[in-house]
């Protein structure tokens, strides 16, 4: 599976590649993020990115 999350002032999008991705939105302390989850080989690698940062997310 791969996405590519595209950015507010960049031209090149974020890319994840991994088994399974799951994207989960969450609000902490007020401010709304997504929390971007890659499975790998067993193993998994978690990213929060402010939700007003991005512009759009491409499966």
């Amino acid at each position: 599976m791969k996405i590519s999350i595209f950015l507010k002032g960049r031209k090149d999008p974020i890319v994840y590649e991994a088994e399974k991705i799951d994207i989960v939105d969450l609000n902490l302390n007020g401010v709304n993020y997504k929390q971007v989850r890659c499975f790998k080989k067993g193993s998994s690698k978690s990213e929060l990115i402010a939700s007003d940062l991005i512009n759009r997310i491409i499966e």
